[in-house]
């Protein structure tokens, strides 16, 4: 494991000197671009001390500041002071001794003193990292200024501040690496040879892919070796860990092992607190295979590593441990939906009046039949189409109560179309248009209505009806759905049907008809269903209307509603 040992860290330190590299030549240019001495040279960059930890100095260089381990850096002493006759303060910095830097990282860097230091180093000390070939020199000097004296034609460099170099741009593959040594820090050559790997997989043209596979393959090598020599068991040679899995789907892992006669996949899901084994089955030569259970498979995560079983029954960590399990992001499927059901209804019905019950001279049988669909509560809400038959005789008052003439008969066989618009849940608009045949020709009408409520609930209907030469017909109609088993509607009307406008020529039936328009009537209908089945309503209707207290009569009705 000695052995090990140095070559991982031989391998880290020929990484960091790559990385390292790419930075260097990034501040070289980046100084070029900056401020710089006499001749056009680049000043140093000045950095500082964050915190002493323990023997080492921690500093704020980074691999991206061209540092690298093994570089000498200044450290130095700023000092601001106040003059005891002139009253002007002084700022200066003096070098106190040099540092070789141990460790550098992406961000921060370890330094440890060479020789002994003029004064022990503290947070805020100026660190220097010179650029090679370049003489030392203080970070910045600063004239001392007497206080209230006029201020020189040149002003003086800021306190404790040299001349900035320009930062270089950062490496975003330099990063890249740098995360991924960070992220297999102390966790073994294993993990470090699947990291590599991983890395390689994912950017195969990447500048350091050559490098990082070349390591891992070594680490391999050697990992071999090491087992061999010691007789520590298993080696994982393949192992895809995956990153996402659906939740409530079994998952199945599988990975490849060299001298292992046996497996274990250990698991738990984010709620659980212990991990489940479950033995991997041998799914060829060095291939083991096991299924995480969906039941188990719960979001946000499930964690789990893999053990090999050598020979003498003993387990060894193959793909991370119960300390350091590897993590795999579970996300829920989309729950399914069913599609939308549109609810279709048919109806028919039947309703006789009889506007004058003693001479029966006004009167209307109407039958009526639609089919429809209703698609959703705002939009377009419902469209229904339908056919109807219109029959009936009527005429003036003057006509028919006085002269004691026959009613005109009147006579209207038509087709409609129906739409109702959701503006809102609560409110809608219902129109329709209508075509018919009458003895003298075509004829057509409209309904509209503006409806109050839902209209699978209780709703209140208020509108009119233009048809034909048939008349004119204000509605009011209320929908009630107290009891679902017995729905009830409640409706009245003022109309001057069915002889509304007057006929185009003589009637058939001779000079004794009536030939003028019919006087308006007011009429009032009650309807009671019964729900035999959710899909199927039976209903019957009696009415009562008049156009004077002499001039009236009752009405009956009926009709057959199936919805599927």
């Amino acid at each position: 494991m000695a052995r090990l040992g140095k070559r991982f860290w031989a391998i880290a330190l020929h990484l960091g000197v790559v990385l390292s590299s790419a930075g260097a030549a990034g501040a070289e240019g980046g100084g070029q671009a900056g401020g710089g001495q006499a001749g056009g040279e680049p000043l140093p960059e000045v950095h500082r001390v964050i915190e002493i930890y323990d023997a080492d100095v921690v500093v704020d260089l980074s691999l991206s500041s061209g540092a690298k381990v093994g570089s000498v850096i200044e450290l130095w002493r700023p000092l601001e002071l106040e003059h005891p006759v002139t009253g002007a303060t002084i700022a200066d910095e003096f070098l106190i001794g040099t540092l070789r830097l141990t460790q550098v990282r992406a961000t921060l860097s370890l330094a440890r003193p060479i020789g002994k230091l003029e004064r022990a180093p503290e947070a805020g000390d100026i660190v220097v990292l010179r650029q090679r070939g370049k003489e030392p020199r203080a970070p910045s000097t600063v004239s001392a200024v007497p206080v209230g004296a006029p201020s020189p034609s040149t002003p003086p460099a800021p306190p404790s501040a040299a001349p900035l170099v320009t930062a270089p741009p950062r490496d975003p593959e330099a990063d890249a690496v740098s995360r991924v040594l960070d992220e297999v820090k102390g966790k073994g050559a294993r993990a470090r040879i699947l990291a590599y790997e991983k890395y390689v997989r994912e950017k195969p043209n990447g500048r350091y892919a050559a490098v990082l596979w070349e390591e891992a393959q070594k680490l391999r090598r050697l990992v071999t070796l090491e087992a061999e020599a010691t007789g520590d068991g298993a080696l994982l040679v393949t192992f895809l860990a995956p990153d996402q899995a659906l939740g409530g789907s079994p998952l199945s892992i599988g990975v490849e092992l060299v001298e292992a006669p046996g497996a274990l996949l250990h698991s738990r899901a984010a709620a659980e607190v212990a991990y489940t084994t479950t033995p991997m089955t041998k799914a060829g030569d060095g291939y083991f295979t096991a299924v995480i259970p969906g039941g188990r498979m719960k979001a946000p995560t499930v964690e789990y590593f893999i053990e090999a079983v050598n020979a003498d029954g003993t387990a060894v960590a193959a793909a991370g441990n119960a300390r350091a399990p590897l993590e795999l992001d579970v996300v829920n499927p989309p729950a399914p939906k069913a599609p939308p059901r549109h609810g279709a209804i048919a109806s028919i019905s039947t309703d006789y009046a009889n506007w004058n019950l003693e001479e029966h001279n006004d009167y209307v049988l109407q039958t009526e039949g639609f089919v429809g669909m209703r698609f959703t509560d705002v939009g377009l809400r419902a469209g229904r189409t339908g056919f109807g038959v219109y029959r009936g005789r009527g005429g003036s008052l003057e006509e028919l109560d006085e002269q004691n003439l026959e009613g005109r008969e009147v006579g209207l066989t038509y087709g409609y179309l129906e739409a109702e618009a959701g503006i809102t849940p609560f409110v809608g608009i219902i129109g329709r248009t209508t075509i018919g045949l009458q003895r003298t020709g075509v004829a057509g009408g409209f309904q509209l209505h503006l409806r109050l409520g839902s209209d699978l609930g209780t709703n209140l209907t208020l509108g009119g009806e233009v048809l034909g030469t048939v008349g004119l017909r204000g509605i009011t109609q209320l929908e009630l759905a107290t009891f679902p088993k017995f729905p009830i509607l409640l409706r009245t009307e003022v109309t001057n049907q069915p002889a509304g406008s007057t006929a185009h020529g003589r009637s058939t039936s001779g000079a004794d008809a009536s030939t003028e328009q019919g006087a308006i009537g007011v009429r009032g209908i009650a309807q009671a269903g019964y729900r035999i089945v959710p899909q199927l309503t039976v209903a019957v209707r009696v009415s009562y209307q008049g156009r004077t207290i002499h001039h009236a009569g009752p009405g009956i009705g009926g009709g057959v509603t199936t919805a599927w």
